[in-house]
């Protein structure tokens, strides 16, 4: 017996594999070949509409979506969720998309759970009914899991627009603070990077808190007051900048007699002296504390300059990036910036989320707290009293 497309039958019926053919959303009107409707009120390309403006939260590209739309466009309407068209008919929608490109879509739309595929035995899209007893056996793709997951879409296009009004507003405070820095002229902020930065579309709401901070900080070192819009510009450990510090004068204006400037002398210590001396010191106490970062050298290293290209070889190799890069240097200062990541680097293996941690420590609740030169000291202790062990 041959099989029959159905075009009628029951709301809901059921094989005994398992699979229903539904017949209970409100009737879908597609536009006409692909375009897209420009408005109306189905509720079916509402809830798409709401998919593809929040696709890339869930790792779909406008292509992918492009195939989704394709699929839409093919229901019938009072026929269901499941589409049986065939992979030339979509190509033709499509405008000559390849069926393998068209293959690849709908399984990544399934991968998401967009959608379901029922596939079967020799890879045909159709529907057959028992005429006794109605029972509907269907094999297609069906389009019911867009629709049941409707809130979900909703709620992840909700977060994506409330992410994008906060970057754009700290974006625009950042701009403001950059032309006022600017016109001061004499704070050693490279205000042109930071604005390169933020023409970056991968620069995310926390690198633009981060660097707004420290933005903030250098005006508060440099007008005498904290920002309105700052919580701590006034007290949030200003010594920890000296590259952007004002005069002394006015730092002994702002610098409040508390905790805060002691807890920052040995931060500014390894930044504040360069000399010969020095530097070798500091290159001693890394080969000491982080000799597995040290051996990643490309050549040897006998100056601030080459910790700071070495620093800038291995931040990529943890997931730091170039605006956590900069935030750092804003807030610590070049050399304490380049010897801050050589010591995450060493830290790596005990570290789940490098990015996020090293964020915490520049930008995020740690960071009033974090002080390069006692990390390195505790990290030589730490090595020194491992020696023995690994001797033995």
């Amino acid at each position: 017996m041959g099989r029959a497309r159905d075009t009628h039958g029951p709301a809901v019926a059921r094989s005994d594999t398992g699979m229903s053919f539904q017949r209970a959303i409100p009737q879908v009107n597609p536009a006409n070949g692909f375009a897209l409707p420009g408005g109306g009120a189905d509720p079916i390309w509402s809830i798409y509409r709401n998919l593809r403006d929040a696709a890339s939260a869930f790792g779909l590209k406008p292509k992918v979506m492009q195939t989704l739309a394709a699929l839409l466009s093919c229901l019938k309407p009072g026929k269901g969720t499941i589409c049986f068209a065939s992979n030339n008919e979509l190509q033709r929608r499509l405008a000559g998309v390849s069926d393998k490109t068209i293959r690849r879509h709908i399984a990544e739309l399934a991968a998401a759970g967009v959608l379901q595929r029922h596939d079967s035995p020799n890879g045909k899209r159709y529907s057959s009914r028992d005429p006794l007893s109605g029972e509907v056996e269907a094999y297609g793709i069906d389009l019911n899991p867009m629709i049941q997951k409707a809130p979900l879409w909703e709620k992840a296009l909700a977060e994506l627009e409330s992410e994008a009004g906060r970057i754009r507003h700290c974006r625009t405070k950042l701009l403001a603070r950059l032309a006022r820095i600017d016109a001061h002229g004499d704070i050693q902020i490279d205000t042109d990077a930071i604005r390169k930065i933020l023409r970056r579309k991968s620069v995310t709401c926390q690198d633009i808190e981060g660097l707004l901070h420290a933005a903030e900080k250098a005006l508060g070192s440099m007008e005498g007051s904290a920002l309105p819009s700052s919580e701590t510009a006034a007290t949030a450990g200003i010594a920890a900048q000296p590259q952007m510090s004002a005069s002394g004068g006015q730092n002994d204006r702002n610098l409040s007699k508390s905790e805060t400037k002691d807890k920052e002398i040995d931060s500014t210590r390894l930044n504040s002296t360069t000399t010969s001396g020095t530097i070798g010191e500091v290159l001693g106490k890394l080969h000491r504390a982080c000799n597995d970062a040290m051996q990643f050298a490309l050549e040897p290293i006998g100056s601030w300059q080459g910790v700071h290209r070495h620093a800038k070889m291995l931040a990529p190799m943890i997931g730091i990036d170039k605006g956590l890069i900069e935030a750092a240097r804003i807030r610590l200062g070049d050399d304490q910036a380049a010897l801050s990541i050589i010591a995450m680097v060493q830290l790596q293996p005990r570290v789940r989320n490098m990015q996020a941690y090293f964020r915490s420590l520049i930008t995020g609740r740690r960071s009033d707290g974090f002080n390069v030169a006692r990390l390195l000291d505790k990290m030589e202790m730490s090595s020194m009293r491992r020696k023995p062990g690994l001797a033995a």
